[in-house]
């Protein structure tokens, strides 16, 4: 009896572990982004003191209105509905696999890996040209002895290239911080590193102990989901 009862309980050992590997083998670590098509990055950009508001319903991709469970996606005015309309396609997306949304203007959202930051600036109107870079309102703000572009990436400057202001061709990795400023002094730019969020992990299901992920509106290219089954 006693040898019957030590086979019956090594049986359930076995069958335990045999489950537990088989679910973490299925189970993506909880600090790792369990999406690969799904990446992101805090980013701000300031121009002479001020820090642009990217949050505005003109940079959005995705659709208005709110989530199933009640939380603001982002509002069109009144006066903006008919160019919001006019100026997007069925999808809603100012590029395919690059983007804001949900009214969260500071978290890049990139659908398709390696595309630089020079097509995310891209899709909500900024433009490089020589040794300025353009707002979306057509503004440049060049290069000049004193006053110049400067980029910031987890709070290391990447290097200039001699022909443009910065090198807008950096691919963000997942959870990257991206500052790009203009006219900042050394102190400027300490407190504008300080000031930048730590909001991507959230999206990206990486600091799970912070809770659950905000409700997304989330977009891409029908042939890049998403969101990636699991192997």
């Amino acid at each position: 009896m006693k040898k019957f009862l030590i086979t019956i309980i090594s049986i359930l050992l076995i069958a335990v572990a045999v489950k537990v590997v088989y679910n973490a083998a299925r189970q993506p670590d909880p600090t790792l982004n369990p999406d690969p098509n799904h990446t992101h990055a805090d980013f701000a950009v300031w121009i002479q003191g001020e820090q642009m508001d990217f949050a505005q319903w003109q940079y959005m991709s995705g659709e208005p209105g709110t989530h199933d469970n009640g939380d603001a996606r982002f509002e069109i005015p009144e006066d903006a509905k008919e160019q919001w309309e006019a100026a997007r396609d069925e999808q809603k997306y100012l590029h395919k696999h690059l983007h804001l949304h949900d009214g969260v203007g500071n978290v890049i959202h990139r659908h398709k890996p390696g595309l630089p930051l020079l097509d995310f600036l891209g899709s909500i109107g900024y433009r490089q040209d020589g040794n300025c870079i353009y707002t979306d309102n057509d503004v440049p703000y060049c290069d000049t002895d004193t006053v110049y572009w400067r980029l910031f990436v987890n709070a290391q400057e990447i290097s200039l290239d001699t022909d443009v202001p910065v090198d807008l061709g950096y691919a963000f990795e997942d959870m990257d911080s991206i500052l790009l400023t203009y006219g900042a002094t050394d102190a400027d730019i300490d407190q504008q590193l300080e000031e930048m969020t730590d909001e991507a992990c959230l999206f990206s299901k990486t600091c799970p102990w912070r809770g659950d992920p905000p409700a997304e509106n989330c977009i891409a290219d029908p042939e890049i989901p998403c969101a990636a089954p699991l192997e």
